[in-house]
């Protein structure tokens, strides 16, 4: 989904390092988390895997939904799983690709995943991995971002030099495609514009680097970005800033899939 240049290890690295901070700054993270929790089938679930889960926030939310649950918290990061054990010590953890789930065929009956698969390369084998996890009737609950995605600073920063400084991600058709093609039947697809605001630009790409989601591709610069530079970017981004503050657009694309 993102470019060739994305690797699976500074993936798990940049996130393993942000864990500790990640909950503190991941305000726009949890909200629509908060969405994609709402999309949750009513049905019981006795065995539901959290894709991506992080820091665990989500766990005890699914386990407030579904009491009679055993949840099971994987991801890619290390060290997010590490603060996910110390923090919400109840669930079981496992280190995850999503791309090649180390879990048997048929186990869960729902796999829910909030803004974790678009740092993997292959959604379609993404939703290969979790069809074939589920039991027939399970559901897969999904989010992930689309193109678009943090489009003022993407543009601002193409005003200032021709460096990848914004992930790029698949675009909202692509993501519908993908799982249309795939052997889910589908139950619900939406597409939504969220806008988190920061009263500068110090908070906003503060807030990008303490959760780990700042440029991970080898499309950047290397070394230092000059003070020049930083002046302009600045200035650049400083013209989408409206009576709220300066704006960072997610574009989000969501499914509600079943087996």
């Amino acid at each position: 989904m993102l470019d060739q240049h994305l690797l699976k290890d500074q993936v798990a690295k940049s996130f393993s390092d942000a864990a500790k901070e990640y909950d503190q700054y991941a305000r726009i993270q949890h909200k629509l988390a908060h969405d994609l929790l709402n999309l949750c089938p009513q049905q019981d679930k006795k065995q539901i895997l959290d894709l991506g889960c992080g820091t665990g926030y989500c766990l005890p939310l699914l386990n407030k939904l579904y009491p009679n649950a055993h949840l099971t918290g994987g991801d890619l990061a290390p060290g997010m799983l590490q603060h996910a054990k110390q923090h919400h010590p109840d669930f079981e953890y496992q280190i995850s690709d999503a791309e090649n789930l180390p879990f048997e065929d048929n186990q869960f009956d729902l796999v829910f995943s909030s803004l974790a698969v678009q740092w993997c390369d292959d959604f379609s084998r993404v939703l290969k991995n979790a069809y074939r996890c589920l039991k027939p009737g399970g559901h897969l609950v999904l989010s992930n971002l689309a193109n678009g995605t943090l489009c003022e600073m993407k543009e601002a920063w193409h005003q200032v030099d021709e460096n990848q400084h914004v992930n790029e991600f698949a675009s909202w058709q692509e993501l519908g495609d993908t799982v249309n093609a795939s052997d889910f039947n589908v139950i619900k697809i939406d597409q939504v514009t969220h806008k988190d605001y920061h009263p500068n630009v110090r908070s906003l790409t503060d807030s990008l680097k303490r959760i780990g989601a700042h440029n991970i591709t080898q499309g950047r610069a290397k070394g230092l970005t000059s003070p020049a530079t930083i002046k302009r970017f600045k200035q650049a981004i400083e013209k989408y800033r409206d009576e709220q503050g300066l704006p960072a657009s997610y574009q989000v694309f969501s499914c509600v899939l079943e087996k």
